[in-house]
């Protein structure tokens, strides 16, 4: 069979290698699912048999890597625009989680896998706990590859009261977790891995985490948490526990991280760990402010996600705007403490799209593989041609980060396959699925209003039992020291 080649040519490239650098004018060709050649002039490849894609007045980048998404959440858009975090876990998380059907599911997959596209994002590492039956598990993962994006699927431990159960303990759930990785994730796929999304540390017996963790590492997947997101509270720390049995392991990825002390934080940079952030959410739900710079003190390249839809944007050029400026805002505050002004940022504009790109392919373990335009690599690419183009940019970087948003991405290749081209996204009937997602949302819509919701009252109390629960679980670990 000959080669199928792709040549994006007319636009900046910025590549992300930090040996190619930015090229004006430069020409990428495809081969197949790789990136064969970064050429510094579309003269180069002039007499190269392939499909021409023109990105003039555009900007050639790698696709971008959102490293915390719930896509199981994008039916729910914008629902809780106006809830803090705790609110969200006790009247939504937990409420809409318990209703939550496989067939909704399925749709709810394949619409925020979409969006991520949509807005120039080739890969996710999508967060699924909500796996309320091994139908669930099974939507998922086929919503994910229906949509044609690269991903992490991480099966995910909550537990919610779905009715009727299709789990009855902890061990059904773990069985069902290897059974899905068998089915789907035998083999060595770039395009299709899978992890475990841990239960809620604190939330369950200590040694049922252990068993959750050993799992993973068994089954040979990211393992993945939500981590120190509730600053001020005991809940999803247990960081020493974990410690202390050996169990904090190289890869983990710890999501959100704003709560975090300076020991929990030193745990994590001597393990190995991943850290990424969500700015939108962490920022309005008040985790506490963004990890970014804790991160990188300690060693840890960060990466930013999306979280869901529930209160955020959905690209990833909003996360790293506020991301960067937020940090920004915060490395300045010790200047003002002195009486000054200060004369220069230290956070950069090539800082956030690395977030975006080589420090997400490091924490999707294909460091090697994405994250760069390097000839070699597979083949995702995105072309972002601003809408406001009557001048060009003095800083074409800072375009993208600052000046961007989906609505500006006019092509996304996966693995040299074109996803959306002129702006729009192809091989999809999106009015079909209109009417699939908004059936299964009014279905959402009806089941939850019939459900409790928590006044401020019973939402301290919920709290308060969770926390004192914690206690209990996180003790668990050294049972086998009072035993004695």
């Amino acid at each position: 069979m000959s080669a199928k080649r792709t040549i994006i040519s007319g636009g900046l490239v910025i590549s992300m290698d930090p040996e190619l650098g930015d090229i004006t004018g430069g020409a990428v060709l495809i081969e197949n699912d790789r990136i064969v050649q970064v050429a510094r002039s579309a003269d180069e490849l002039a007499g190269v048999d392939a499909e021409r894609i023109d990105a003039t007045d555009g900007y050639v980048l790698p696709g971008m890597i959102d490293s915390h998404r719930h896509t199981w959440m994008a039916l729910l858009r914008g629902i809780s625009g106006d809830q803090a975090l705790l609110e969200f876990i006790a009247n939504t998380f937990y409420t809409t989680g318990a209703i939550m059907r496989a067939e909704d599911m399925g749709v709810a997959t394949l619409v925020g896998s979409l969006e991520a596209l949509d807005a120039g994002v080739t890969s996710i590492f999508d967060c699924s706990d909500c796996v309320n039956s091994p139908d669930h598990a099974d939507a998922n993962v086929e919503g994910l590859r229906a949509a044609g994006l690269r991903s992490v699927y991480a099966y995910g431990m909550q537990r919610y009261d779905f009715q009727p159960p299709a789990f009855h303990s902890h061990a059904e759930r773990l069985a069902d977790a290897a059974r899905l990785r068998a089915e789907y994730f035998s083999g060595d796929d770039d395009m299709y891995q899978m992890g475990m999304l841990y239960s809620d540390f604190g939330t369950i017996p200590f040694n049922d985490t252990a068993a959750e963790v050993r799992h993973a590492r068994e089954l040979a997947v990211h393992g993945a948490s939500h981590t120190g997101a509730a600053a001020g509270s005991s809940l999803l720390r247990g960081l020493r526990e974990l410690n202390d049995h050996k169990l904090l392991l190289p890869g983990h990825l710890h999501v959100h991280c704003n709560g975090l002390d300076e020991q929990e934080w030193k745990l994590l940079g001597d393990s190995g760990a991943h850290v990424v952030t969500s700015p939108e959410t962490e920022l309005q739900m008040g985790m506490g402010l963004l990890p970014i710079r804790q991160a990188l003190r300690h060693g840890i390249a960060p990466g930013v996600g999306t979280d869901s839809i529930i209160c955020g944007s959905g690209d990833l050029f909003g996360q790293m705007r506020l991301g960067l400026q937020h940090q920004r805002a915060m490395d300045a505050l010790p200047v003002h403490a002195e009486g000054r002004s200060p004369l220069q940022v230290d956070l950069k504009i090539r800082d956030a799209l690395t977030w975006a790109t080589t420090n997400g392919a490091r924490i999707m373990g294909l460091e090697s593989k994405i994250g760069s335009l390097t000839p070699g690599k597979l083949a995702d690419v995105i072309v972002v041609k601003p809408r406001w183009n009557v001048v060009r940019s003095s800083h074409p970087t800072a375009t993208v980060v600052l000046q961007s948003t989906a609505a500006d991405v006019d092509t996304v290749l996966v693995n040299g396959e074109v996803r959306k081209r002129d702006g729009r996204l192809v091989g999809h009937d999106l009015a079909a699925l209109r009417a699939r997602a908004n059936a299964a949302l009014d279905n959402i819509e009806r089941a939850v209003a019939a459900r409790h919701r928590f006044g401020p009252d019973e939402l301290a109390e919920f709290v308060g039992q969770a926390e004192r629960g914690a206690g209990v679980n996180y003790a668990q670990a050294y049972e086998h020291l009072t035993a004695r």
